[in-house]
């Protein structure tokens, strides 16, 4: 970890290996995106988008138009390649703590609204989304159990 110190006599502190690699672990978890926050706006092919206001908008909308879903399902890929830029820049940059911090909050972001538009494209808006999210953690829960329960037999 190398340290600087800036022009107002603070230390900055770097990124080290352990936190990099705690930071990415996170990231490449199932679940990186649960109760994150969407990010109010992210550059995307040279130009703002406002993702959080247009998730808002799409939640208040019943059916969307055929224009919606051709741009929802234009967006998506490039959301992902956003977010995949800020992991691969987490992981071979040399960065501070604080600009680590800011990849991985707008990755996860990015993330959830990636989550959230695939939802409205699949009709999953409101209870039943977060119905279907409780369903899969509670699948996954299981899953883990069992697999504990079969690893604690196999050391017997």
């Amino acid at each position: 970890m190398k340290d600087e110190t800036n022009t107002e006599g603070k230390v900055t502190e770097y990124l080290n290996y352990q936190e990099r690699n705690k930071l990415l672990w996170s990231l490449r978890s199932d679940f990186a995106w649960a109760g994150k926050k969407i990010p109010e706006s992210v550059e995307i092919d040279n130009e703002e988008c406002r993702l959080r206001d247009m998730i808002k908008e799409l939640e208040g909308i019943d059916l969307l138009s055929p224009d919606e879903i051709i741009e929802i399902r234009a967006l998506i890929p490039k959301l992902e390649e956003k977010a995949k830029v800020n992991e691969e820049m987490l992981e071979t940059e040399e960065l501070t703590v604080s600009e680590a911090e800011t990849l991985y909050e707008e990755a996860t972001g990015i993330l959830r609204a990636v989550m959230e538009l695939k939802d409205r494209l699949e009709g999953k808006v409101g209870e039943k989304s977060a119905a279907e999210f409780k369903r899969m953690l509670n699948t996954q829960k299981l899953v883990d159990e069992k697999r504990w329960q079969e690893f604690i037999k196999s050391l017997k």
